[in-house]
């Protein structure tokens, strides 16, 4: 009779010990899908930016003012403090420039591969770290 109860003791911790084991599975997994998801949007929000930017300087539409706009805020949902400011000072850099009526970006262009080597490394640390 011993022997029984120690048996049925047993069955029952393993028992215990992989619910436990599946509960920790699936929250890891969802964590997982939420971090991945985050990652995704946070990745197209900064190619989005750096796309409306381009989009404006070369055709400089009321379109493309408003889609440069509404990128923008999308990024600061992502990006990081300093990204933030940068892409914003950016923005109004673009639009006091095209205003003024140029003939050359370079002056854009150095700015966007300073912001874009910025959103590279903030990528790269939150691909490493895992989490945000």
């Amino acid at each position: 009779m011993e022997l029984d109860k120690i048996f049925t003791i047993i069955s029952l911790v393993i028992a215990l010990l992989s619910v436990c084991v599946s509960v920790y599975s699936v929250h890891q997994s969802r964590k997982s899908a939420l971090t991945g998801a985050f990652f995704s949007e946070m990745t197209q929000a900064y190619s989005d930016y750096l796309r409306c930017v381009s989009e404006f300087v070369f055709r400089r539409g009321t379109s493309e003012r408003d889609a440069l706009a509404a990128a923008l805020y999308r990024l600061q949902l992502f990006a990081s403090k300093e990204i933030s400011v940068d892409a914003q000072e950016l923005y109004v850099f673009v639009l006091d420039w095209a205003s003024s009526n140029p003939v050359r970006a370079l002056s854009v262009d150095e700015r966007m591969n300073n912001l874009g080597h910025k959103m590279r490394v903030h990528l790269d640390q939150a691909r490493k770290r895992g989490c945000f």
